[in-house]
């Protein structure tokens, strides 16, 4: 066999499932496309198979010799592993060659001589300068986003007006969550907002590779129920080590409207300058339903965990629209750090937005947030981007294990957790109290909220 032309390529030679082909036509209508869910769905070899197609495809319509495409793993432990030892037993003699010394896989010239790149992702600006008509990234979750950010940066090839970023992952891992907000919930960021009608997610389970046996799906029905749910059932709700697994973006998230004027106002803040600074506003109704609706998060463009390093006063005049609503923030903003000059809080107080200092008590706040979601007294705005994307993602700190990481990105958290605290929530009551003797405060009620106390 020494040509395409006897063969049926994608039947006779890749031999999808009905899964992976319905993944290879979502390719064709979409640019941006994530092939996700349980372990054993034949993910990886989808990707590489989908990468010398589309160099087929391409040279067949357009002519061009020489296109190059990138598939990517975080490691090269991982790409030797789950795409270098693959392509010697899977890709036939007559379809190319593979050069070892770049870890390139070159098609014959006369299927148009277009190259497979095979790269890892140890350190990501190493190809600031590469393009490529496709890019491939094999286990998605695993990276944080701003490496998604870099390598789309890099899909770019003369003569292909059709480049395609496609990608294969379980759930769980550092990126799980913005991977899930932006191909499962839908929840663009602004970047990506003028490509979401080309943003598609094609869900994969065991079940739906008949080349897995019964012994590999009987082992995952050991695991832990966590690790069951997700690389079982491919359920993106849940991963090892989330603090708030109340969280759901179809309870939690809801579409801006029309603020009524009789609602009380509040703000809150968590100060940052190399670290992200968190400015969010709220709003209260008298069932005691804390709406987040408005959000000022200072993160430089592109970076993860990355402060804008604005200054107080530049940060004050941007959100001095708010300052009729009461403010707490971080007691740290009013410490004065060797200097004589004024704090962070006398700054913002003398641009004309004042703030009170919030209860840190870490513990008591992190109950707060667990108790307004699980009783679906938190509402946040979809606009408020980034507490959607860090809120869910956050982990327990391994030492302290009953705490969040301090070294995630849980600043939006930190805003939010002050402001809670200044309104907090009380576990459920038995009886029914009363205030000054004439006012029940009902258990199914925040106390003071409903009237406006």
């Amino acid at each position: 066999m020494t040509s395409t032309r006897r063969i049926n390529f994608i039947n006779d030679l890749i031999k999808p499932t009905p899964r992976q082909r319905s993944f290879m036509q979502t390719v064709k209508d979409n640019t941006y496309i994530l092939y996700g869910g349980a372990a054993g769905g034949g993910k990886s070899y989808i990707l590489r198979w989908e990468l010398v197609y589309l160099l087929l495809e391409w040279y067949k319509h357009t002519g061009i010799k020489g296109i190059r495409v990138g598939l990517f793993c975080e490691d090269y432990p991982s790409l030797k592993d789950r795409q270098l030892s693959k392509i010697r037993m899977e890709f036939p003699g007559w379809l190319g060659k593979y050069r070892e010394t770049d870890h390139d896989f070159i098609l014959s010239d006369s299927l148009g001589g277009g190259v497979i790149c095979f790269r890892n992702l140890d350190k990501p600006s190493k190809y600031l300068s590469s393009e490529f008509a496709a890019i491939a990234i094999d286990e998605l979750t695993l990276n944080d986003q701003i490496v998604f950010d870099f390598l789309r940066m890099r899909l770019r090839w003369i003569g292909i007006n059709d480049t395609k970023f496609i990608a294969a992952t379980n759930p769980g891992g550092r990126g799980h969550m913005w991977v899930k907000n932006l191909f499962i919930d839908r929840n663009m960021p602004p970047e990506m907002q003028p490509f979401s009608s080309q943003v598609a997610f094609v869900p994969a389970t065991v079940d739906d590779n008949p080349h897995i046996s019964e012994a590999y799906k009987a082992q995952l029905d050991t695991l832990p129920e966590k690790l069951r749910k997700a690389y079982r059932d491919g359920d993106w709700n849940i991963f090892e080590g989330q603090v708030f697994e109340e969280f759901r973006n179809d309870e939690h998230v809801i579409h801006p409207f029309p603020i009524p004027a009789d609602w009380p106002r509040y703000r809150s803040m968590d100060w940052g300058y190399t670290k992200p600074y968190a400015i969010y506003e709220y709003a209260t109704d008298y069932d005691g339903v804390v709406y987040v609706i408005g959000e000022w998060y200072g993160c430089k463009p592109g970076t993860v965990n990355t402060g804008t390093q604005e200054t107080a006063r530049e940060v004050a005049r941007k959100v001095k629209h708010l300052a009729g609503a009461f403010g707490i923030a971080d007691p740290a903003i009013w410490q004065r750090t060797g200097h004589d000059g004024p704090t962070i809080a006398e700054i913002f107080a003398n641009e004309g937005v004042p703030w009170t200092p919030g209860d840190n008590d870490r513990m008591a706040g992190l109950m707060q947030v667990h108790m307004r979601l699980k009783e679906h007294k938190l509402k946040i705005f979809s606009s408020c981007h980034h507490l959607i994307r860090t809120l869910p993602a956050l982990t327990y700190d391994k030492h302290k294990v009953e705490d969040v990481d301090t070294e995630e990105e849980d600043h939006a958290y930190d805003s939010l957790r002050y402001f809670l605290m200044s309104r907090p929530m009380s576990p459920d009551i038995s009886e029914v109290r009363t205030i000054d003797k004439y006012r029940p405060v009902r258990p199914d009620r925040e106390e003071g909220t409903a009237w406006g106390v």
